[in-house]
């Protein structure tokens, strides 16, 4: 009896669980980001995803522990290399634990910021360290789980314990302390030091475990490669029926993540499964609706409720959290969006390839979207209006009247952009085309022109009525006023509105009307006309409605709500208040997700919590959230790298996990430094984004999108650099980075205290400098007495000296005196002999003429003795003893002349010798003559033979031998 009411019961509980199930999500595909695995070495499969905060992300890749920061993929191998196959973002041991091929280990920041690897396998016993593939790392009440193929390692105060088990572990979990694992004979729990098969769940046995994840009402729920999943709680275990077991079975689930009321399941051939268990709704994510590849081989949810899968060729990031969603994605395109609208049960969409509908609300599940053509729609699709009960597409071809699956021509204007009801007149419409505006008319069911309105020859993108006959006209970014005729048939009077009428710019005006009053949106705002005064004004109402007087593309009227669109963000306001407040809904746009349209730009309600918004990659629908709030971005920018950047690029801090600045210290020689900084993927970004940056509390830099920054030459000191981002919407972050310059060398602590000991030294030195000098200057008192004396003994000897020099110079005197007097003695002597011998020659002379005078008998006597008395006048002239005695004057004058002349050449005749000091005397020839007694023409002959008895040359003077040789 027991047996089977057991029996009812678990039947009973099938049926109740199946009751709900089974039911897919009515909504489009969540936006997925795909990462290529060129971002990060070309590692094949990811097995393991570990988030660790809002920003920093690790996987478990082929080619080692990979870190996403939000910006920039770094790989960290292992020691030996291995694939990672498990990752543990530890938040109490602030370390990020992989395990690989018979290694295990954790990373941590060092000083610098950078990760570095810390191997613990090399630790363990020699007969444990084999555990083969490390497919999971669990920590619980500070120890440290390592699951390997067969075994799990225990890690506590340092010791290991091996924990052996008779089974292949495939999958393993920490679920409220306790460590489950999955193997090919079922499910056990860790107990101590031993494993104990989980009670109740004998029929999991047969079974390939893939996960096992915690219920929020207790117990786990294992997930099976093929079977489903089921809840345990520690007694029976029954199916957990999510409606999905058939795509499980044929689709081999792989693994598992868990999230509050979210399943997400990855599978080997089609793909993501997610299951949110509070609604039982189901959906999936495949190559159709985004991922780049439908083997999924790990999962994990991050803080901000989103999904990352790692695949076996990159890595995926499905944006759950997103108010929007996307209808279709590459390549599976219909071109690109701009505009849409609901009619009867269909969506009907506007591309730049035709015109397409689908049911609504539209259904995927996991598969391409159910979406149509209309037929001969092929074209470019400008708009699509209603007009009572009518629906209009007004296409490059002209407009269209759309009726179900089909749509009609119903004038053979071509080139129509916007139609609108005429005010007051609900059987008309004004249709704007390419070259002008038309006015049509309903007439027995059916729409025909009336008339081109006259005079009016623009371009008619978009218009507005401040009446039927007065129109506001957008096109190319431009705005005009165009008043028509009474008959509404003609133009009458045509003006453009742009700066000097009152507007902020020229251009990227649009043209809205809220309330039955016409308004302008602007990149500084929104504006309206003043009629009084023929000019546009700031409309401070809607603008503090909204979120103030910030660029808008689009505005319009719902159900009582002010919508406005921009490339940036979506706000929703209540038209009954006058600012913005509770009821003011400002939701952000990714600009990574959604590209708008430029000039395009269209947001069509579907109801007040749904919009559809056109867009480059085709149609986004955006769900109003039902709790308002801001996305938290205080800390959304960061600063990723410093570099000293002399004399080479340096990297001395990086961003960590921890968030660890150290204090930096730079030396002197590097004081040029580069700081790159951003904002990570997760956090809004696109080109509305500025920066502004400044160092130590400085003035803050111009805006600026560039994300590096440069400061070179600094000076010693401490500084803190500042970076700054500002959204569109006015909210702000920030990040700051502390360092210091160190001093040069010279003003060093180093330096100062060898100036200090330097000092002493020189201290010392100066006292023992003075002693020294002292010492010195006795000394040189003793050697300045001894230089006295000895100058006064140098006086003593000088005077002597001078004294005796005074005796020298009168002896020299006197003997000059003498030599004077002698020469003058020799003189005279000569001058005597001179004239002696003149007058003895004149005698001579007289005594020839006397003689040759005298005749007759006593001639001859007189003539004998006259010849006697001449020859004793020759033999006085002669004489030797008075030529002795000249030259005995002329050696005593001349330093031994005649002796010199005579030594040197002694073959001389006295003539000759006396000639030659004649010459030393500076005598004349005709000086010369008489004292020898010879002719002119004699002295010149003596001249001669002394010339080749001295041996000279022609050239070579006589008197300069005798006087410089002898």
């Amino acid at each position: 009896m027991m047996r089977i009411s057991s029996y009812f019961l678990y039947v009973t509980l099938i049926f109740l669980l199946l009751l709900p199930f089974g039911k897919a999500v009515a909504g489009w595909n969540s936006f997925i980001v795909n990462f290529d695995k060129n971002l990060y070495g070309k590692g094949a499969q990811t097995w393991k995803i570990a988030p660790y905060d809002d920003h920093w992300v690790y996987f478990a890749n082929k080619n080692g522990m990979v870190q996403f920061d939000g910006n920039v993929w770094t790989v960290f191998p292992m020691n030996n290399f291995s694939d990672v196959r498990s990752v543990l973002a530890s938040t109490t041991q602030k370390r990020i634990y992989a395990g690989g091929i018979n290694e295990f280990g954790y990373y941590e920041p060092s000083e610098d910021g950078e990760l570095v690897y810390h191997c613990m396998s090399d630790t363990l016993e020699r007969d444990c360290r084999f555990v083969g593939n490390v497919w999971g790392i669990h920590e619980a009440d500070n120890i440290l789980y390592i699951q390997g193929d067969d075994r799990v390692v225990k890690y506590l105060n340092g010791k290991y314990t091996a924990i052996e088990m008779n089974a292949k572990i495939d999958c393993s979990n920490m679920v409220n302390g306790i460590l489950y694992i999955g193997t090919d004979h079922g499910v056990w729990v860790l107990v101590g030091n031993t494993f104990f098969p989980l009670q109740g769940a004998d029929i999991l046995a047969s079974n390939r475990i893939r996960g096992i994840i915690p219920h929020k009402g207790g117990g786990v729920i294992v997930v099976t490669a093929y079977n489903g999943l089921f809840y345990c709680n520690g007694r029976t275990t029954v199916p957990f029926i999510t409606g999905a077991e058939d795509f499980m079975r044929e689709n081999e689930v792989f693994c598992v993540a868990a999230q509050d009321d979210k399943i997400a399941l990855g599978t080997i051939h089609k793909g993501l499964l997610l299951i949110d268990c509070s609604t039982m709704d189901v959906k999936y994510f495949n190559e159709n609706n985004g991922l780049r590849n439908n083997t999924v081989l790990s999962v994990a949810f991050d803080s901000r409720g989103n999904l990352w899968a790692g695949l076996d060729s990159g890595v995926d990031y499905v944006s759950l959290s997103s108010s929007f969603t996307n209808l279709y994605s590459y390549p599976y395109s219909y071109g690109t969006g701009y505009t849409a609208a609901m009619e009867d049960g269909y969506l009907y969409l506007g591309t730049n390839r035709g015109l397409y509908y689908t049911s609504y609300p539209v259904r995927l599940n996991g598969n391409l979207p159910d979406i149509h053509p209309i037929p001969q729609s092929s074209g470019q699709v400008w708009n699509l209006c209603k007009i009572g009960d009518d629906l209009f597409c007004l296409h490059d071809r002209g407009i269209f009247q759309i009726k179900g699956t089909n749509m009609y021509r119903i004038t053979d204007i071509t080139g129509a952009w916007y139609c609108q009801e005429v005010m007051g007149y609900p059987d008309r419409m004004y249709v704007g085309v390419y070259n002008g505006l038309y006015l049509l008319e309903k007439q027995s069911g059916e729409w025909r022109v009336l008339c081109k309105i006259d005079g009016f020859q623009d371009s008619c993108r978009l218009f507005e009525q401040e009446s039927a006959k007065v129109l506001w006209v957008y096109n190319s970014g431009s705005i005009t006023r165009v008043e028509l005729s009474e008959d509404l048939t003609r133009q009458i009077s045509v003006k453009s509105y742009g700066v000097e009428e009152g507007f902020p710019v020229e251009r990227q005006i649009y043209v809205a009307k809220i309330e039955g009053r016409v308004y302008f949106t602007t990149p500084h705002g929104i504006y309206k006309y003043n009629v009084h005064k023929d000019m546009m004004e700031p409309c401070s109402d809607l603008n503090n409605l909204l979120n103030g007087a910030v660029p808008y593309t689009r505005l319009l009227e719902y159900h009582e709500r002010l919508i406005s669109l921009s490339p940036h963000e979506i706000c929703i306001a209540n038209l009954g208040t006058y600012k913005r407040g509770a009821n003011t809904s400002i939701n952000p746009i990714r600009q990574s997700f959604l590209e708008l349209g430029q000039d395009y730009e269209a947001i069509i309600p579907l109801s007040d919590s749904l919009m559809v918004i056109p867009n480059e990659e085709g149609f986004a629908l955006f769900t109003v959230p039902e709790v308002r709030h801001r996305q938290d971005l205080t800390h959304s920018v960061y600063i990723r790298n410093m570099y000293l950047t002399y004399p080479k690029d340096s990297l001395v801090y990086t961003a960590n996990f921890l968030g660890k600045k150290p204090s930096l210290l730079v030396d002197y020689t590097s004081n040029s430094v580069r700081f790159e900084y951003g904002l990570a993927f997760f956090d809004l970004d696109g080109d509305d984004i500025r920066f502004q940056y400044r160092l130590n509390k400085g003035v803050w830099s111009d805006y600026t999108t560039v994300r590096i920054k440069e400061y070179s030459n600094l000076s010693e000191g401490d500084y803190t650099f500042e970076v700054k981002v500002i959204y569109p919407d006015g909210t702000t972050s920030s990040d700051e980075l502390s360092f210091r310059i160190l001093p040069p060398w010279y003003r060093s602590v180093a330096a100062y205290v060898c100036y200090i000991i330097l000092a002493f030294l020189g201290l010392w030195y100066i006292y023992r400098w003075d002693d020294i000098r002292v010492k010195r200057k006795k000394e040189q008192a003793v050697v300045e007495k001894d230089k006295e004396l000895h100058e006064m003994e140098k006086e003593f000897e000088a005077d002597k000296a001078r004294r005796e020099k005074q005796i020298v110079q009168l002896e020299k005197e006197k003997l000059e005196y003498d030599l004077q007097h002698k020469s003058q003695e020799m003189a005279n002597l000569m001058i005597n002999f001179v004239r002696k011998n003149e007058m003895l020659t004149e005698i001579k002379s007289e005594i020839i003429k006397v003689a040759s005078s005298l005749r007759g008998e006593g001639a001859r006597e007189g003539k004998q003795l006259l010849l006697v008395i001449n020859s004793k006048i020759d033999s006085n002239i002669q004489s030797d003893e008075v030529l002795k005695r000249i030259e005995d004057q002329f050696d005593l004058i001349h330093n031994n002349f005649m002796k010199r002349l005579h030594a040197r050449h002694p073959d001389l005749s006295n003539n000759e010798r006396m000639m030659c000091a004649y010459l030393k005397m500076n005598l004349s020839t005709k000086e010369i003559a008489p004292l020898l007694n010879i002719s002119v023409r004699g002295v010149e002959t003596i001249r001669y033979r002394l010339r080749k008895k001295f041996g000279l040359e022609r050239e070579d003077s006589l008197t300069d031998y005798l006087s410089n040789q002898l």
